[in-house]
């Protein structure tokens, strides 16, 4: 089996569809069938199940996806690290910030890195703190900014700041009220939340247990944006760090910060111990930091800085 034959793989797994996969790889469908057909009867299992839409994985080909982006990321890694003789920053490296954080931060990180070092291409993806852990434990990530990154074994981390937790809802929920408010007296106030598998919904469910409050979850979502939608459509209310729901006020939504006790959280940047940092991937986690302490100074980011 070729890394031309993994990178094959991957993009029908990416698009679904062994004709659009050909397209894209230019590249005969025939001849694309042909090197799939060859990589099963290599392993000695299907890896792909056909459908009247295109194909899906099945388990085996999932299973050899995971290993094929990994080993596929190594190798781009190789060739940049071959490349690069010197100390130089240079090449490509991949970065997963959680969604709460990601609009803050994007931008500036960006513009740091065009100043700062211009020959180091950075990958941005985002998504919720289990997902972004995922990618990082799988390797598919150089690096990520995670909460709670004490729970990772294997994993090298830099704190970075700590969020405070605020109750999001619209104005005429709240009838009135403002300021900060006590944790039990959310109450029986309609809740959206992620499943209770999500880091958040962890440290939730901890705090009220351990000062005997009992939540009313209505609506689970794992998806950031669903999760804003329901607040500012006025169906529940949410938990969420301040920096969540950045643009709260320009949406109509009320922010009160929980106190008795307050939920707090340290984001931290990590990496894999078995996954050492490139001189790029150095510069970005340093760019990343300089960033974070930019935005705290300014106001910009809701937080306490870390020493």
């Amino acid at each position: 089996m070729t890394p031309r034959q993994l990178k094959y793989f991957v993009e029908i797994a990416r698009t679904g569809s062994i004709t659009t996969a050909a397209s894209t790889l230019h590249i005969a469908q025939p001849a694309l069938s042909h090197h799939i057909s060859g990589m099963e009867e290599e392993l000695g299992v299907a890896l792909l199940e056909r459908h009247a839409r295109g194909v899906r994985l099945t388990t085996e080909g999932q299973r050899l996806l995971d290993r094929a982006v990994s080993i596929l990321r190594q190798l781009d890694r190789l060739n940049d690290d071959v490349r690069d003789a010197s100390t130089q920053a240079r090449g490509t490296v991949s970065l997963c910030l959680v969604g709460s954080v990601a609009q803050v931060l994007t931008v500036p990180l960006f513009r740091l890195l065009a100043e700062r070092t211009p020959e180091v291409r950075l990958q941005v993806s985002t998504g919720m703190s289990r997902e972004a852990r995922a990618l990082v434990e799988a390797r598919r990530v150089d690096l990520a900014l995670l909460p709670i990154a004490y729970e990772l074994p294997r994993l090298e981390s830099v704190p970075a700041f700590e969020e405070r937790f605020c109750l999001f809802g619209l104005d005429f929920l709240f009838e009135g009220e403002s300021g900060p408010i006590r944790f039990a007296e959310i109450g029986d106030r309609p809740l959206v939340a992620p499943d209770r598998d999500h880091d958040l919904r962890k440290l939730i469910e901890r705090t009220a247990m351990a000062h005997s409050c009992a939540l009313n979850v209505q609506y689970e979502l794992n998806n950031p944006e669903l999760y804003r939608r329901v607040v500012q459509e006025g169906l529940a209310f949410a938990i969420m760090p301040r920096n969540a729901f950045a643009d709260a006020e320009a949406l109509g939504v009320v922010a009160r910060d929980i106190v008795e006790p307050g939920i707090e959280r340290t984001q931290s940047v990590v990496w894999m111990v078995d996954h050492p940092l490139t001189p790029a991937g150095e510069a970005v986690r340093t760019a990343l930091l300089d960033v974070i302490a930019l935005l705290i100074a300014d106001g910009t980011l809701k937080a306490r800085p870390l020493p």
